[in-house]
């Protein structure tokens, strides 16, 4: 079964989310919430923050099953000799389930049920999403040139976002959008590499090598195997 090379997880969970905070700002009693942060869709009790919350969490258990083709893709990857996918085979995939389980967090515990548990669920989504940005300079850097200008973007947008909330320019809504936003993207150009990465190390062609074609019995189409 390869159904994990076929589902674009990040892209699904970026229409879940769309999906749902668009449902959830059409249908909110709370004209304002826009001026405070997007969690604020989420705590009116009503059929607003049914869709917000159920969104959000669907979404990042979509989110953690990312992490499955990305393990895959980096530990083909190291067999096959790229320099430093050993330990990101390990710890990216985690800190990618960390950013899922947030959001799922975030979804389960709304501001209106609990503001420190929600608070917190925020604040591991906010370090996942660093964190991954952190390994891909320590050790992604490299495995592909679109993958290198993405997050270099997405680390832009959070430096810059910072500033202006510090500074008062920018709502947290606005941040909020804008690193997720950022951060997602390059999760999706990650997932989408690590799909095209070789499932293992690949097998050298010597002069001692042999080269024999099967034909299946039902068909035309030749496979070649080397020995």
């Amino acid at each position: 079964m390869h159904w994990h090379r076929r589902v674009p997880f990040v892209l699904t969970a970026a229409g879940v989310l769309c999906a749902s905070i668009s449902a959830a700002a059409l249908t909110t009693p709370d004209s304002l919430w826009w001026l405070s942060c997007f969690s604020r869709l989420g705590a009116t009790d009503d059929e607003s923050s049914m869709f917000f919350n159920g969104g959000i969490a669907l979404a990042g258990a979509v989110i953690s099953l990312s992490a499955v083709p990305v393990m895959r893709g980096l530990r083909g990857a190291s067999a096959a000799g790229f320099r430093g996918t050993g330990a990101a085979a390990t710890l990216v995939p985690l800190l990618i389930a960390t950013l899922g389980l947030s959001l799922i967090l975030i979804g389960m515990l709304p501001l209106s049920f609990n503001v420190f548990a929600h608070e917190r669920a925020a604040n591991g989504a906010l370090a996942s999403s660093a964190g991954l940005l952190l390994l891909h300079r320590r050790y992604l850097r490299g495995l592909s040139r679109n993958l290198d200008r993405i997050a270099m973007g997405a680390v832009v947008v959070l430096a810059l976002g910072m500033v202006g909330l510090i500074a008062g320019v920018l709502t947290l809504t606005v941040f909020e959008g804008l690193a997720f936003g950022s951060v997602i993207t390059w999760l999706h150009a990650l997932e989408m590499r690590s799909k095209r990465l070789p499932a293992g190390p690949v097998t050298p062609f010597t002069a001692n090598s042999q080269q024999l074609f099967l034909s299946p019995i039902w068909g035309t189409r030749r496979s070649g195997v080397t020995v």
